[in-house]
């Protein structure tokens, strides 16, 4: 019995373990909030060679590149700065910063080029969660979101996901502020007004890596930046038309209750599953009789077959024997109550060299009908044995 609960069980939870593994662990979860105001200007700034960052005044958000590690041999990231130069066509200095400025979109932009002239901000309506995942020593981070434009946009429209870091050192020493550690660009969503996307965006672990972001050694003052640059349909200058910039969560405890809602009624659905099939089991096994069978001492051909119940009550509704075995008689059945033994003769018409197996089917009350099966030596040994006894 224990053996065949502990297999039931592993049987039930292997493949939840493995889900889990496959999944990973959520650290903690960010909500994103609401974007910021119209107000607020986005600055991606290019330092210098020396760490000279951009001079910023107002509601201003700064994210600042770094793009000179294979000159100094620093390990922050540059590939990514590298690659937004390009996209910006900015040529890169080493003696002074550049600034990029990217205003939103204002209320008076909307009702200028919008056809629906009593439209408001914000272009798009955002809403989600921001889940860090740790699945063996690795993290990633997965942006389950919904995205409603409130207005047609083009088709160049992109969202840009920054992840930074407020106080970042390299191996140098040197000190920058909201330093962009990686940036991931997603076009998979509608542009087309009224139109809800559901997906989720992905910071891979391995890219994570790559650029050098260390959840375990550095787990305070990240960053995601979610920033979509692009235009209304009817107007083509492109532009920043929302903006998300949400201090990102890694530790346990930052995790919300209601995140553990589902995997905790999981649980309990998993442990009501298991507790019942254990306890059918059981029930089973008190249920079922104890069969045992031996050759009569005396009569030739005549099998002993010893019938034991337990808790419930039992009929015997048939008894068949495999070939080359027959029986001299036709099995009738017969009931036998709780906690009995009862002793049987099963009478052969004749005695072979092969084991004698029996198919017995029951039914036990309240647990139903099945076959049980017995297998007795013969009696009469074979060729090869008699034999051996000969020599």
């Amino acid at each position: 019995m224990s053996r065949m609960m502990v297999g039931f069980v592993v049987l039930i939870i292997s493949p939840l373990v493995v889900f889990a593994a496959a999944e990973g662990n959520i650290v903690a979860t960010t909500p994103i909030g609401n974007p910021e105001s119209h107000d607020t200007t986005l600055t991606e700034c290019f330092v210098t060679i020396n760490v000279d960052q951009c001079d910023s005044a107002g509601e201003t958000i700064v994210l600042n590149w770094w793009p000179w590690s294979d000159e100094t041999g620093s390990n922050w990231p540059d590939d990514d700065a590298k690659a937004r130069a390009g996209e910006l066509l900015i040529n890169l200095s080493q003696e002074n910063s550049t600034m990029v400025i990217n205003e939103a979109l204002s209320e008076q932009d909307v009702k200028n080029n919008s056809e629906r002239i009593s439209a408001l901000m914000p272009i798009i309506e955002l809403s989600g969660q921001i889940h860090l995942i740790k699945q063996d020593s690795a993290y990633r981070i997965e942006i389950p979101i919904e995205m409603t434009a409130s207005l047609n946009l083009s088709d160049s429209t992109i969202m840009y996901i920054f992840l930074s870091k407020q106080y970042a050192q390299d191996d140098h020493r040197r000190n920058l502020g909201q330093l962009i550690y990686e940036m991931k660009p997603e076009l998979g969503f509608s542009n087309q007004a009224n139109n809800t996307t559901s997906t989720t965006w992905l910071l891979a672990d391995t890219h994570l890596s790559a650029a050098g972001v260390d959840f375990e050694d550095s787990k305070y003052d990240w960053y995601v930046t979610m920033a979509l640059f692009g235009s209304l349909e009817s107007d083509s200058t492109n532009q920043l038309l929302s903006l998300h910039h949400v201090k990102l969560s890694t530790e346990e405890n930052d995790v919300e209750f209601s995140e553990f809602i589902i995997p905790i009624f999981a649980v309990i659905f998993c442990v009501i599953i298991i507790t019942t099939i254990i306890a059918n089991m059981y029930q089973e096994e008190k249920g079922m009789p104890v069969i045992t069978g031996f050759w009569h001492k005396t009569k030739t051909n005549c099998l002993v077959v010893e019938f034991t119940t337990r808790k419930r009550r039992m009929e015997i509704k048939s008894c068949a024997a495999e070939a080359p075995w027959k029986l001299a008689s036709r099995f009738k059945s017969r009931f036998i109550d709780p906690e009995q033994t009862v002793v049987m003769e099963l009478k052969f018409k004749e005695s072979v060299g092969d084991d004698c197996r029996l198919n017995i089917k029951l039914e036990v009350e309240e647990l139903g009908v099945w076959t049980q099966y017995l297998t007795i030596p013969s009696p009469r040994p074979t060729e090869e044995q008699a034999k051996i006894e000969d020599v």
